[in-house]
């Protein structure tokens, strides 16, 4: 019958006794060995005897060559060959000792076969099985000193008889853990106790030491003797003192860079850190000839007692000595393999593990010291100030700038100004070095509540500058230092004005009154409601409120007076100049500027609501002979054109409540309108758009700026902090610090939120089929186009957003809607432009009246022809077209005119189309914004039917991938500012695309 046994046997090469299983057949009385067992013979062993065998392996040639050879010797023979010694006894020896031991452990439980292998024979005799001894053996040390030499003795104990071990021929076969075996019995000792010590006494009971070798012996050897055992002593003293003990918890860094809290104890004069295994701590006392060694045993249930008062405080006592907090991660490694982790330790991880651990050790200070436990960080290069610190501030305020006072103050009355932080903030530096050279970890808190403070504070001397318009930045520390003028802390009921013409709706009250509060604190804003919402009503009321508040004084022509009455309304009076002792709010001319399609939307406005303001329009060729009434007017409009023009004449005046409608206009920072708009003076500015955010956050930046000057800071500065970061991570925190930043300055609500009773929109995508001439078309121009931008792509290595990607994008899309707009001689049809007729033919029938939109005029007018061709009525507005309002007019008017036909761009503002209830929207836009807000010149206040909007692409297109396009640039522009919008696209979006 098969069998496995395990053979106790000397390894020459390692020096060492190692245990194997072997197969072996049960030949009765004895057992004879067929072979290694190395558990993968299919043989059936119990689990136990699987277990030991995989331990076993731990040890063998191929796992001694991968943990201890494989970086140095090229194969298996070489390692066995060239191993150095020193090598095997230093790191080898003690690591098969190891598993060794833990072998004749799990042997000894499970009650498997053990025999020592002694001759060359392979049968094991039963009555020859290895017993382990349950009662480990205890070392008895004796020292005695006499006048010539000192006499060193070891004797063994298992606590009933005690033994020398050369008596009983003594096998060390571990060293540590120790186990030896005599005869047939294994014996262990305890797991600090070192085999290598019973060496010296396996062939005699004695050793001994001459006298000219005793100064070196007492002090190296005796000393640690007598730290660790109990031992006997003659001619010399071992004298037990009990002193003064105390606790200390040491801030140490372990070999990680991590942070450890190492528990150490003071006994008298000397200190033992809790990890260590010395039961006592000995000195040397030496006069003359006289040797006395002074001992001091640990109490051990004291120190347990210290240990379990900080795991009261919330830290973990991993390792014994050891404390760390429980969310700070604790690193180790011992093997080549586990040194690898070494390097997924991030210096980041590393900072915040000393942020919270100083952090802990500064919070529970006092408690620790109520404990009687003392703090250390001498083992620190250099060590962190781990005293209380507070904030001491003021705020202060001037006409347009806040001035705060912010300086810390440490525990020994030390003040450090705010501002000296700033770049340590900023930069995510946490240790800052104090004069004393301690270094003043930087709270976490602080990184969170002061990053935006001091990336916007202008510094001077020790104090942080803020522009007004920046007061949000300060709101935490006003509300504890001083009551700033600022718009919610302005009490008093905002009214509206006196005889204004109509009824605000409770959402353009709230917004009229927001605006009220920001124009009274010198402060403007963007008003970006909805299309169709009533900005402009609300921006009327507001400057009608500033004149009736007021008070005019005359003004100094700066130019000829021309002797004509220009203006559109009646002609502006002369208002008498008020008392020297006056102190009412001077009232200067309001500035409108506007596209000039909305110019005489304005007019209308202004004379149906504010009919007692006086108007002047700034615009046409004779407008030189309105200079002189440029600030007698209460309103000047004026296109944007015309002030870009004449922006050198309008700089030099001052100006009251400056509006800017469809502010998307000044997007571009770097364009002349931009410049010009910037140069204009005064009382406080205002945009109205309902994008904000048309093609990027410069968009943002533009409108703000102009806002509120400053308030983003420069350009570079708005691109480098918040543009790079947002677009790198949308829902990220500068996505956050921007929004709390412009939320005082931004309004913007949407139709569905604030109008309950206006109808239902719903919207429907609908997907064509391309007649099959129309898809080849398309293939063999997406062919190309793409051959042409991976072309330049591996020529100049990024892809230029030139005139021929443009041009060709332009071509694959009109194509989407109609090959015949590329290629005049195209005489098949398009699948598109077949269902965009079958709908309206059937919305025509059923007496309902359409918008349709569409990015190309040429395919506006292709749509035209065929309109005719079926005799149906319609209009059409373009950016050609002369007359307007001419045209609105008769399609509203006109019940037999069904057909809107607008192009997107021309007809997106400025449009009150509510007899219509459909719109057909005939090709994607990149920018999101522009189709609704053509949606909303019928889905707006006045409209009593349901809108139904219809979306035509065609399938298989660049079509399909504009749409995916848009909702992703639409959810960039959400981490901001709720508004519709779209950002240009990249090189990789173009390639999607193509």
């Amino acid at each position: 019958m098969e069998r496995i046994i395990f053979i106790l046997s000397y390894e020459k090469r390692w020096d060492c006794w190692m245990v194997y299983a072997n197969r072996a057949i049960d030949a009765g009385d004895f057992f004879q060995s067929i072979g290694r067992y190395i558990g993968d013979e299919d043989l059936e062993v119990w689990p136990v005897v699987r277990k030991i065998t995989e331990t076993i392996r731990k040890y063998d040639t191929p796992m001694l060559f991968k943990q201890f050879g494989r970086k140095k010797f090229k194969d298996e023979r070489m390692f066995l060959q060239k191993v150095e010694e020193a090598y095997i006894r230093e790191d080898i020896r003690p690591y098969i000792d190891k598993y060794v031991a833990q072998v004749l452990d799990e042997l000894t439980e499970a009650g498997c076969p053990l025999f020592l292998k002694t001759s060359r024979l392979d049968n094991f005799y039963k009555n020859q099985r290895l017993m382990l001894k349950s009662v480990p053996l205890r070392a008895l040390l004796k020292f005695e000193r006499t006048g010539e030499f000192t006499r060193y003795i070891l004797r063994l104990t298992d606590g009933e008889k005690t033994f020398y071990p050369s008596d009983y021929a003594l096998k060390v076969l571990t060293r540590r853990p120790c186990r030896v075996v005599s005869g047939r019995q294994l014996f262990r000792f305890p797991e600090d106790f070192d085999g290598q010590r019973l060496q010296p006494f396996l062939q005699k009971r004695e050793i001994m030491i001459p006298k000219a070798n005793e100064s070196i012996y007492f002090r190296r050897f005796i000393l640690k003797n007598v730290r660790h055992e109990e031992i006997e002593v003659q001619g010399f003293d071992v004298i037990v003192r009990e002193v003064e003990k105390q606790a200390f918890l040491s801030l140490e860094r372990d070999i990680l860079g991590m942070p450890v809290l190492v528990m150490e104890y003071k006994y008298g004069n000397q200190y033992i850190p809790g990890w260590s295994s010395r039961k006592a701590l000995v000195e040397l006392y030496t006069e003359g000839d006289r040797y006395a060694f002074y001992k001091v045993s640990r109490d051990p249930e004291w120190e347990q007692l210290q240990a379990r008062q900080l795991v009261a405080l919330g830290i973990r006592n991993d390792t014994e000595g050891y404390f760390h907090l429980p969310e700070v991660t604790v690193m180790t490694w011992k093997t080549e393999k586990e040194t690898e982790d070494r390097d997924k330790v991030s210096g980041e991880v590393i900072a915040d593990a000393w942020q919270k651990t100083v952090t802990w050790v500064q919070t529970h200070g006092d408690e620790l010291k109520a404990m009687g436990i003392g703090f250390t960080q001498k083992t620190l290069r250099r060590a962190y100030y781990i005293g209380a610190w507070q904030i001491d501030s003021s705020v202060s305020e001037t006409m347009d700038w806040f001035e705060l006072k912010a300086e810390v103050i440490l525990t020994d009355g030390r003040r450090i100004p705010l501002l000296r932080f700033r770049d340590h903030i900023l930069t995510g530096k946490r240790e800052f070095l104090l004069d004393d050279g301690t270094l003043f970890l930087i709270p976490e808190e602080w990184f969170a509540t002061y990053t935006e403070l001091l990336l916007f504070a202008q510094g001077r001397g020790t104090s942080l500058f803020f522009h007004r318009s920046q007061y949000i930045l300060l709101k935490n520390w006003a509300e504890t230092t001083c009551h700033f003028s600022l718009p919610e802390n302005l009490q008093e009921e905002v009214t509206l004005p006196f005889d204004f013409q109509v009824t605000l709706r409770p959402y353009q009250r709230f917004g009229y009154e927001w605006m009220y509060r920001l124009y009274r604190c010198g402060l403007g804003g963007c008003l970006a409601d909805d299309m169709g919402l009533g900005k402009t009503l609300q921006a009327i009321a507001l400057i009608l409120k500033y004149r009736q508040e007021g008070v005019k004084k005359p003004v100094v022509n700066r130019w000829p007076d021309s002797g004509k009455q220009l203006s559109l309304f009646d002609a502006p009076e002369e208002v008498s100049r008020p008392d020297e002792g006056d102190r009412s709010l001077v009232y200067h001319t309001c500035l409108v500027v506007v596209p000039a399609s909305l110019i005489h939307n304005w007019r209308n406005e202004l004379r149906k609501f504010a009919p007692q303001l006086t108007v002047t329009i700034y615009a046409g060729t004779n407008r030189i002979d309105l200079r002189s009434y440029l600030q007698r007017s209460d309103v000047v409009l004026i296109t944007y054109h015309t002030l870009r023009n004449d922006i050198d004449i309008l700089s030099r005046l001052t100006f009251g409540i400056v509006v800017a409608d469809e502010a998307q206009m000044l997007k571009n920072p770097g364009s002349q309108l931009h410049q010009a708009m910037m140069r204009i003076q005064g009382r406080c500015f205002w945009a109205l758009s309902g994008t904000p955010i048309e093609n990027s956050l410069t968009d943002l930046w533009a409108v703000m700026n102009w806002v509120n000057r400053g308030l983003l800071g420069s350009q570079r500065f708005f691109r480098d902090h918040f543009i790079r970061p947002i677009l790198a991570d949308v829902e990220g925190r500068m996505s956050e610090a921007l929004r709390k930043l412009i939320a005082p300055y931004i309004l913007r609500r949407t139709k569905e939120e604030v109008l309950a009773d206006l109808p239902d929109l719903t919207a429907e995508l609908v997907v064509c089929e391309p007649e099959e001439e129309q898809r080849k078309v398309y293939e063999e121009e997406q062919s190309r186009v793409r051959n042409y931008i991976l072309s330049e792509r591996e020529n100049q290595g990024e892809l230029r957003s030139d005139f021929m990607v443009l041009k060709a994008l332009i071509r694959l899309r009109q194509i989407a809607n109609h090959p015949r707009l590329v290629e005049t001689g195209y005489e098949g049809n398009s699948g598109k432009f077949s269902e965009v007729f079958r709908m309206l033919g059937e919305v025509i029938a059923s007496g309902h009246k359409v918008l349709v939109f569409s990015s190309f005029v040429k395919y506006l007018k292709m749509v035209a022809e065929e309109t005719m061709v079926r005799g149906w009525k319609y209009a059409m507005l373009t950016g050609l077209t002369a007359d307007r309002e001419q045209t609105i007019r008769h399609f509203q008017a006109d019940p037999e005119c069904r057909i809107f036909l607008i192009s997107l761009k021309a007809g997106g503002v400025g449009l009150n189309l509510t007899e219509a209830d459909y719109v057909f929207i005939l090709d994607p836009w990149w920018n999101v914004a522009a189709e609704n807000q053509a949606v909303s010149r019928a889905h707006r206040i006045g409209q009593k039917r349901a809108v139904f909007v219809y979306r035509f692409i065609t399938a298989g297109t660049l079509e399909e991938k504009i749409l995916a396009i848009q909702e992703r640039k639409q959810r960039l522009a959400d981490s901001v500012i709720t508004a519709a919008t779209s950002i240009p696209l990249t090189d990789e979006e173009l390639l999607e695309v193509l």
